[in-house]
């Protein structure tokens, strides 16, 4: 007999139970996992539920699966693997890594193998009591082409303090971000450089249609509050450098708050332009070398540059700093280059 106790957080809102359920299991096919929900094995806030319910963020699937189906079903925590881990800071208690851009936090549908827990649970002995079994020491997340800072716990007391931080939102999170426009045009040139900062506050929710996808939304009656404060660090010409505060934590909320704004991450394949050439209004001809660049950018150019958390066993407050990723650099030269040239 398996027991099953999965806690959804944000990035399930909106997702089919079945799917969410056949990740966490990842020995049992999706009809196999349905099959056990319409049998009333599987319980969402213990009531019985269909294997199409959408599942809403807080919202706790528990059961327990039979024995015939249990000796399929992976138990424990995910294997070590011996990852690469780019580590900011270490100690007792927490571990702060620089993860890479592609690198998936914890195990989840076509993403079995190869993620930053599994490299965790190779690092840190023991981490498997940090939490959930399924992602050990995770008290927060990035998008998997998200790079940047990520701390982790290394124990289940540091786990619960850090955790609480977060959903008490006492946490403080830096990114840059290359966007597309110029968000402060509107301001008259000349002022105060404080005025080239804003915030947006659009509230986010799942898309209507596309389930994987987060939009915005002005209904105070829909979606989840959110906030994100940006501030223009450089221009060049029809991109821009952009330093972004968030006050909450919603799933993919700078990509969803920049796109919905008017300024979509360059890059980002989701929430950006499909032809960003295009919807700038580049000439082939004459703005060929621009149009090239941002036109191969092979990720969603976000890095979440610094993290401000207070220590779960010391109580001081503390900050740990991801430097900007070679690729984003890369990025920040050539566009430096065309911005001082002429096409």
């Amino acid at each position: 007999m398996v027991f099953v106790d999965v806690p959804a957080g944000d990035e399930e809102s909106g997702m089919r139970l079945d799917r969410i359920l056949a990740g966490h299991l990842p020995g049992l096919s999706r009809n196999a996992v349905a099959k056990l929900i319409r049998d009333g094995k599987i319980l969402v806030d213990d009531r019985p539920a269909k294997p199409g319910h959408r599942i809403r963020s807080g919202e706790r699937i528990t059961g327990q699966i039979p024995a015939r189906s249990a000796e399929d079903v992976r138990i424990g925590p995910p294997e070590p693997e011996a990852i690469e881990l780019d580590i900011l800071h270490e100690d007792d208690s927490i571990i702060v890594v620089n993860k890479s851009a592609g690198l998936v936090i914890h195990p989840a549908p076509g993403h079995s193998t190869g993620t930053l827990v599994h490299g965790l649970r190779h690092h840190v002995p023991g981490i498997e009591h940090a939490g959930p079994s399924d992602r050990p020491g995770i008290v927060h997340r990035l998008d998997r082409d998200t790079s940047g800072v990520l701390v982790a716990a290394k124990t289940e007391s540091a786990h619960r303090i850090l955790s609480k931080q977060f959903k008490s939102r006492q946490i403080q999170k830096s990114y840059l971000a290359f966007a597309f426009g110029d968000p402060a045009a509107k301001y008259p040139a000349g002022i105060d450089s404080a005025a080239r900062s804003g915030r947006i506050t659009y509230r986010i929710e799942r898309h209507r249609t596309h389930r994987k996808k987060m939009a915005a939304t002005e209904d105070p009656e829909s979606g989840r509050d959110a906030e994100t404060v940006w501030e223009v660090v450089e221009q060049y010409g029809k991109i821009c450098l952009l330093r972004l505060a968030i006050k909450t934590g919603r799933t993919h909320q700078i990509r969803v708050h920049l796109s919905a704004a008017g300024h979509p991450v360059v890059g980002d394949s989701v929430y950006g332009y499909k032809n960003p050439a295009r919807a700038l209004g580049l000439d082939p001809k004459l703005d060929h070398k621009t149009a090239a660049l941002i036109n191969n950018v092979g990720r969603q150019m976000l890095h979440a540059a610094s993290i401000t958390f207070t220590h779960p066993e010391t109580g001081k407050q503390m900050t740990c700093e991801a430097p900007l990723p070679d690729d984003m650099q890369a990025l920040r030269r050539a566009l430096n280059a065309l911005d001082s040239q002429p096409e």
